[in-house]
């Protein structure tokens, strides 16, 4: 955010660096064909940046005492990138159960990241001026799915997502919170700070599909 101008403005990292490894194995024991995939990204900054932090619990505002109120954040090389989780896990078996009907299962597990916002990963609730852990939780999705072929040249699919309907967040970012502890919409809930009132700063996730199920066809001509 410029003080001359009182608009934001975007600014390209400098360094950054995504660096891992893939591994994957496919097995078939009869009838039945398993496997699974693992990836490991680490995804840093590389270079010093400075930003906007103001929903950041360790702005440099807020490291002065006056929390609450417009900060930056000091990014370091080593610094996760946001958003980028380090752990991927996938796995998939394909079950064939008579001559012309298949069952197919798949797992994703995919481990925690941060949200936008806690670039320097050093943000920290503290149940005032800052709520929500600033990251994205880790989660795991079972999805099923089937195919019958019905002649040769038709076959009928059905697939469901997220079939233990599990409720998990796939992104989150830090931004302003206008409610009170009893739910009522106040652009400024807390008190004033020097003549200057604080916003209250939360994480807000994006929710992942909850279970799901399409049926289709598909012909071959």
């Amino acid at each position: 955010m410029s003080d001359q101008t009182g608009f934001g403005y975007f600014k390209n990292v400098d360094l950054t660096r995504r660096q891992g490894l893939e591994l994957g194995a496919t097995s078939r024991w009869r009838r039945l064909t398993i496997g699974a995939g693992y990836t490991f990204l680490a995804a840093t900054y590389q270079s010093e940046e400075t930003v906007n932090g103001e929903s950041n619990s360790s702005n440099d505002t807020a490291a002065a005492g006056a929390r609450g109120l417009q900060g930056a954040i000091e990014i370091e090389p080593g610094d996760r990138i946001p958003l980028t989780p380090r752990h991927m896990f996938k796995a998939y078996a394909d079950v064939p159960l008579r001559s012309n009907l298949s069952l197919d299962i798949d797992l994703l597990a995919v481990s925690s990241s941060y949200a936008r916002g806690n670039e320097n990963n050093q943000h920290e609730p503290d149940g005032t001026y800052y709520l929500g852990s600033g990251s994205v939780p880790g989660y795991a999705v079972v999805n099923l799915g089937a195919d019958v072929r019905l002649r040769p040249w038709v076959q009928l699919l059905a697939q469901v997502t997220n079939l233990l309907d599990k409720r998990y967040q796939t992104a989150a970012q830090l931004g302003p919170f206008g409610f009170t502890d009893t739910g009522a919409f106040v652009a400024r809930p807390l008190p004033a700070i020097n003549g200057e009132f604080p916003l209250r700063q939360a994480t807000f996730y994006a929710p992942g599909a909850p279970i799901r199920m399409w049926i289709g066809t598909r012909f071959k001509f």
